[in-house]
């Protein structure tokens, strides 16, 4: 008997903890689940996860969410900043 939830694991996204704990955020606004691969490495010895410490931190879903992550990713990444409405 298979089991359900035996779907690959894959990264969606890479860069710096902030960057990614953001994407994260927005995956779980929309009922996708994901975890982070090396955020506590990345903040001890980044250089030792990846040369020169950059893009430490994956961002990584099952396989099943995939095409919908990059989208929401893209989505995000296309976006205009929002105006200062102070006044």
């Amino acid at each position: 008997m298979e089991n359900q939830n035996s779907g690959k694991l894959v990264e969606v996204f890479s860069g710096e903890l902030w960057q990614v704990t953001m994407m994260q955020n927005i995956l779980a606004d929309n009922q996708i689940q994901s975890y982070l691969e090396n955020s506590l490495m990345s903040t001890i010895e980044p250089w030792v996860v990846t040369a020169g410490g950059f893009k430490t931190v994956k961002l990584i879903v099952s396989d099943k969410d995939y095409a919908k992550s990059l989208n929401l990713i893209e989505e995000y990444n296309r976006s205009e900043p929002l105006e200062d409405t102070d006044e």
